[in-house]
């Protein structure tokens, strides 16, 4: 009797046959892990994304109208002492606290995305520079700080300060700085006549006089909004700010936002809380705005993370189109924050 040398046919075919499921169960093992993580990145991205947005605009929303040492009371005793012939909304200092849509925006049309909202956040910086003497009659502005590469600490020459007590400010043009010796400067605050352009209204601070110790600080317009991200992948958003005309992209995979303010409808009866929250165009008077609830939508940075087209519910409605074709997930992020110098 012959030994048998080799495998049968119907052998080979069984071996086949079990490598092919076993290769199947572990293409599908892979597949399945696969999908769990990507799905798990996309999640992570999405909460740590929102929570660093949601950060960097409270930041700047409950400082709205600081301008140094005062209160909402003293706020009202801040001058502004810069006019401006251009109009530019950059500053409009007036105003502390804006919103607005893509639809009319202040800044020039197409740099939001379509369909979303803008929020305007005037304030100045934390850093303080104090003076070293009285203003006197002269409105002396030195400090003791050195000038360096046309800047003196925080303000540099053609930014918009502010000097303020906590009885009193002024905000002004900044227009050259001098050298008094000893690491000092004196801050320039001339009357310009240059046309079409930002100008001090005076070079007396108004007649206005501040005693040593008062601060100077650097004023600032902060423009938030959505726009296209410069890094990600196609369709995904970004949020943006315009810090006096310079714009930085902050964080990928917010797809849109919605502002809503809390109006004191009654600002007579000094309790200053907000009564009702309102749409940017039903605000009767940005002065009466105590807080500001947002809601972000985030999206994962890649489309396909999920496998069917997921509904989602945002700025007070259900959506359920052609927008989740995508089949990107995303999550919404909402909070409110209180102005400082506005509420109790």
């Amino acid at each position: 009797m012959r030994k048998q040398q080799g495998l049968s046919l119907i052998e080979l075919m069984i071996s086949l046959t079990l490598g092919i499921v076993l290769m199947t169960g572990v293409m599908q093992m892979f597949l399945t892990s696969r999908t769990t993580y990507n799905t798990q990145q996309a999640i992570s991205r999405i909460q740590e994304s929102g929570r660093m947005a949601v950060e960097f605009l409270a930041q700047d929303i409950r400082m709205a109208g600081y301008q140094g040492c005062s209160s909402r009371g003293a706020n009202q005793n801040i001058e502004i002492g810069v006019e401006d012939p251009t109009n530019d909304y950059l500053l409009d200092f007036n105003i502390s606290i804006q919103g607005y849509s893509s639809d009319d925006p202040p800044m020039e049309d197409g740099v939001a995305a379509d369909d979303t909202e803008i929020l305007v956040v005037r304030r100045a910086s934390n850093v303080t520079m104090p003076i070293v003497g009285p203003t006197g009659s002269t409105a002396n502005l030195e400090v003791a700080v050195e000038e360096q590469d046309d800047c003196v600490g925080d303000v540099c020459r053609g930014d918009i300060a502010v000097i303020s007590d906590c009885t009193q400010g002024r905000v002004f043009l900044i227009t050259n700085f001098q050298n008094v010796g000893g690491g000092g400067s004196k801050i320039v605050h001339a009357r310009s006549n240059i046309a079409n352009e930002p100008k001090n209204i005076d070079s007396q601070l108004g007649g206005q006089q501040f005693g040593a110790g008062a601060e100077i600080l650097r004023m600032s317009t902060l423009t938030y909004y959505i726009a296209e991200s410069g890094f990600g992948a196609p369709g995904t958003m970004s949020l943006w700010r315009d810090q006096d005309g310079e714009r930085a992209e902050l964080i990928e995979g917010v797809e849109n936002m919605r502002v809503l303010y809390g109006v004191d409808s009654n600002p007579n009866d000094n309790q200053n809380v907000p009564d009702d929250y309102r749409e940017f165009d039903d605000v009767p008077s940005w002065e009466n705005v105590l807080a500001v609830r947002v809601e972000l939508l985030m999206q994962s940075l890649q489309p396909n993370v999920l496998p069917d087209p997921q509904p989602y519910f945002f700025g007070g409605e259900t959506i359920d189109d052609a927008r989740i074709d995508d089949r990107r997930m995303r999550q919404v992020f909402s909070t409110t924050i209180g102005i400082r110098g506005r509420l109790d």
